[in-house]
């Protein structure tokens, strides 16, 4: 089964969906993917829901992870991240948020979907 991504387009945000096995390599292109979509839409506000992907990643990767994530997400306000309960480990979250990243995980995409739809800036 191969690594696939599918992009949604809405007026309010971006929703890009990646499923099936993927490497870090697979994730960092995924995150360049969104955020090359987002400027050149001109979105503020996007989901990565990652919710049917399975992952392999050690501490460090996560770390590695979310910090490539903070770098080519920057100028968005607001990221919501949607993940499988078992592989929740905040680890890439967090490493996101203190690279200056307006991200939160969320394991139910109809949560990240109402977060990242609040109106206001973060």
């Amino acid at each position: 089964m191969p690594f696939t991504i599918t992009v949604h387009h809405s007026r309010e945000h971006l929703v890009v969906a990646g499923s099936g096995p993927a490497l870090l390599a697979d994730l960092c292109g995924y995150m360049d993917l969104v955020g090359g979509i987002a400027g050149r839409e001109g979105y503020h506000r996007a989901v990565l829901d990652l919710s049917g992907v399975e992952i392999a990643l050690s501490f460090t990767d996560h770390l590695q992870l979310g910090a490539h994530a903070a770098d080519r997400l920057r100028n968005l306000e607001r990221v919501a991240s949607v993940v499988p309960e078992k592989y929740r480990t905040g680890s890439s979250e967090k490493a996101a948020q203190k690279s200056g990243l307006h991200l939160r995980t969320f394991t139910d995409l109809a949560e990240g979907l109402a977060w990242v739809a609040e109106s206001g800036t973060p």
